[in-house]
């Protein structure tokens, strides 16, 4: 389902953001119970996910055969989409009525837990895992088909690991394009920045809209992030991603970095040049019908910014389409726009649940080899699972090529509830084209906002 943006993501990851700020609900107490698989027993067993339709549509198949397996046990999955904070607001009353027994978390990674000397207390996820209201799954004998070091980036708190990572996405970064659009025009898939202008600049010529962006829900945020990571990252190894994050978050901390600073200034630029050739009404168009919108126009949009999570959407909507999947290339080295990847849906078990090894079962027929393969299949998720490869479809090739480059996406600086919202991020709402500030403006009023947040 995707590796959520951080960003107000997709409908499934568009809320990243927002999930972070869900506060911890209040009273709940750690107090683990499980109970056996009860064949034959009535018992219900509640997990909770975001909308994807592909993820929900198989992970439904993967329920019916849990219940085949299990007679008398039902599932009732529980959804809400990202958007709108939908997703946020059913997690937040499932954890407060304590009825649920496998939830749906991104993860938080380890940044998510500032040093104590920062005096950050974390929200959302990271509280629920330190006050102890997930199960430390390290242990359970599924996780031996995962990559440890992948789960604990994910998941992990101390000695423990919170939650299975299953899916992981291109989100920031992420660009769809119609092949045979760029073809007709004579035009290669674009490598560079400056390939990526040249070719929006014929299209353009032609009549033609070049970019379509669901500009409602935020998803420009994919333009600026993929910007700004292949400009901090540029020729850097992709292993030295999570280290870099690290003290990037140290340096804005300590007032070493600044939002003024020359690469965020560029990043502005480069942002404000590639939006100037998205459809005018891109402010209008909602995340959640903008793949298919955009699938059923095979005539115009070749590109398009979204997550690697709405492929299968695309395919299914428009079959004959001919389409790909790329890194949006914004920085002028070919070799640094590599792909994004943001570690996505991770199934978390409360401690409170009343089912916790009914949910360590389903956890385990999830995550077998030939049921997940088929998940990978219908979600496009790049794998977390190593002997299970990631499928090849009509839409990965590039991704398929590509993606093993690629490398953790950039951390925001540590803040709080505390900080103004544009301490941490942009308020790309209110800067141009989608506002009235100049990159300027917007930078250095995220500049101030950080820097008296922070006591600078």
């Amino acid at each position: 389902m995707a590796r959520s943006t951080s960003l107000s993501s997709r409908r499934h990851r568009r809320a990243l953001a927002a999930l972070a700020a869900v506060p911890l609900a209040a009273g709940l107490a750690a107090c683990g119970s499980s109970s056996a698989s009860g064949s034959g027993s009535s018992q219900t067993l509640t997990i909770a996910m975001w909308t994807n339709p592909a993820a929900v549509a198989q992970t439904q198949k993967i329920d019916a055969e849990f219940e085949k397996q299990h007679p008398g046990v039902k599932i009732k999955l529980q959804t809400a989409p990202t958007a709108a904070s939908a997703w946020p607001t059913l997690q937040q009353s499932l954890l407060s009525a304590k009825s649920v027994d496998v939830l749906a978390q991104f993860p938080p990674t380890p940044h998510a837990y500032p040093p104590a000397s920062t005096g950050i207390v974390p929200q959302g996820t990271p509280a629920l895992i330190q006050s102890g209201q997930f199960v430390d799954l390290s242990s359970q004998p599924f996780m031996k088909r995962f990559d440890p070091d992948a789960q604990k980036y994910a998941m992990g708190y101390n000695n423990g690991i919170y939650g299975v990572m299953t899916a992981e996405y291109v989100n920031n970064s992420g660009m769809f394009y119609k092949k045979d659009l760029l073809a007709k025009y004579g035009l290669s898939v674009p490598t560079t920045y400056g390939e990526f202008i040249s070719d929006m600049d014929t299209l353009k010529s032609k009549g033609i809209t070049p970019l379509y962006v669901a500009g409602k829900d935020g998803y420009q945020s994919i333009a600026w992030f993929g910007i700004m990571n292949q400009l901090l990252m540029q020729d850097k190894p992709s292993t030295d991603a999570a280290a870099l994050w690290e003290k990037r978050a140290q340096d804005f901390w300590s007032g070493a970095q600044s939002w003024e600073d020359p690469v965020y200034a560029d990043t502005a630029q480069r942002y404000e040049k590639i939006l100037s050739y998205m459809e005018p009404n891109a402010g209008g168009v909602p995340a959640q019908s903008a793949p298919g919108v955009w699938a059923a126009k095979a005539n115009d949009f070749p590109f398009f910014f979204d997550g690697s999570y709405d492929g299968n959407t695309i395919a299914q909507t428009n079959p004959s389409l001919n389409f790909g999947f790329m890194a949006m290339p914004g920085a002028d080295d070919a070799g640094w726009n590599r792909a994004v990847l943001a570690p996505d849906l991770s199934w978390a078990v409360p401690t409170w649940s009343k089912h916790q090894q009914l949910a360590m079962e389903w956890l385990d027929l999830f995550t077998q080899p030939d049921n997940y393969a088929a998940w990978l299949k219908a979600t496009g998720s790049i794998s977390t699972e190593p002997s299970v490869p990631t499928p090849a479809l009509s839409w990965t090739d590039w991704l398929s090529k590509n993606a093993s480059q690629g490398y953790v996406n950039a951390e925001a600086p540590w803040t709080s509830t505390k900080f103004p919202s544009e301490a941490g991020d942009i308020d790309r709402t209110k800067m141009q084209p989608f506002g009235s500030q100049t990159p300027a403006q917007a930078l250095k009023t995220s500049a101030d906002a950080y820097k008296s947040a922070a006591g600078h």
